[in-house]
Order: structure tokens, then sequence, then C-alpha cells
């Protein structure tokens, strides 16, 4: 029995150093595998960092940059500075079918002379700076001889609104001067009220 015994205390203990030595092995060779990695992965970031930035950026200057373009149906707003009156006027038009599909700098060929605020498929923001009056004042001026009373059209400039019987040699003479330079008004109302007062 004794020997049996001391077989298995042999075995035991065997068994016990084995177990040692894997409590040991283990951890040892968990952390030299980190290590390894650690120091590859270290040593392939200093590659790329290192690398020229052409090489680096060649992906994504090759890849094709798609361009926004303007869609059927898109609106294109015109907003105007007027400098005599130092007001914004602003309306807005659908786009003309000739330039659907065209892109911002195309665009821009198009309308030279116009500043673009915004650009999307769907709607274009122009803005630009015009000398004279927006269409919301009155200019009562002469033509022929004749009191006539303008206003200005964004698109035809100074436009007859309404042609008077008024002539201009029949009036005093700082009416004369002041409708050859022309009278501004803000209203219909009170073009009627000047109208009136220089008849009279």
């Amino acid at each position: 029995m004794e020997i049996i015994r001391e077989k298995e205390v042999l075995v035991m203990f065997t068994r016990r150093r084995n177990r040692s030595a894997l409590y040991i092995i283990l951890p040892l060779l968990l952390i030299t595998g980190f290590s390894v990695s650690y120091f590859l992965s270290y040593d392939v970031s200093r590659q790329v960092k290192h690398r020229p930035t052409t090489e680096r950026n060649q992906a994504v200057e090759t890849a094709p940059l798609l361009k926004e373009v303007i869609e059927p149906g898109a609106k294109i707003i015109y907003e105007r500075l007027y400098r005599s009156c130092n007001e914004i006027y602003t309306d807005e038009d659908d786009v003309s079918t000739e330039y659907v599909g065209l892109t911002e700098e195309e665009f821009a060929k198009a309308y030279k002379g116009w500043v673009i605020k915004s650009f999307s498929p769907t709607e274009v923001h122009l803005y630009r700076e015009e000398d004279g009056y927006c269409p919301r004042h009155y200019i009562i001026g002469e033509k022929d001889g004749y009191v006539v009373v303008y206003k200005n059209d964004p698109d035809r400039g100074m436009t007859p609104v309404q042609f008077t019987d008024i002539q201009l040699i029949s009036l005093r003479r700082e009416y004369q001067e002041n409708i050859r330079e022309g009278i501004v008004v803000d209203s219909e109302e009170r073009v009627y009220q000047i109208l009136a007062e220089i008849s009279s």
C-alpha cells in the first residue's frame, strides 16, 4: 500500500508541477504575443505616416467628384440691390430648360454679372447690384414734352406706366426742373397727389 501511495503522491506532484508551469508559461506567451503585435502595428503606422502625401491621397484624388447639376423644375431667385434707393428687390422664376443639367461653374458662365449666393439642384440664388430705383418706386418724368410716370422693370429698365396730357411747358419752372430730373415717389397714391398738385 505504501508503494501505491508513493506513486500517487509522485503523480500528484508532477501534475501540480505541470499546472504551475502552465500558470507561468501562459501569461508569458500572452504578454509576448501582445508585445509583438503592438510593435508590428506601430511600425506599419509609422510607414504610412512617413509616406509622401501624394501617395496617401492618391485614392482620394483619383475618385471622380460628383458635381451637383440643376434639375428640371428648379427655381432661380434673383436678388438685386438698387443703389439709388438702397433697397433689395427679390423675384423668383422657373429655370429655363436650357439650363437643366448645368453645374454651378457652367451656370455662372451663362449668368455673367451675377454672384451665385447658393446653388443646389432645386434652387439657384443669384445676387447683383444695379443703378437706379427698385420696381417699388415710381418716377415722374417727361417724354416728348409731356409728363409721364415711369417704373423700373428689372428686365426692361425704366418703363412708362402712365402717360398724361400735362404739357411740361405749361408748368411752373420749379416743377419743370424737378420733373426733368425725375421725382421719385414710393406709392401710386402719392403719384396721383403730385399730378393733381402740378396740374392745378
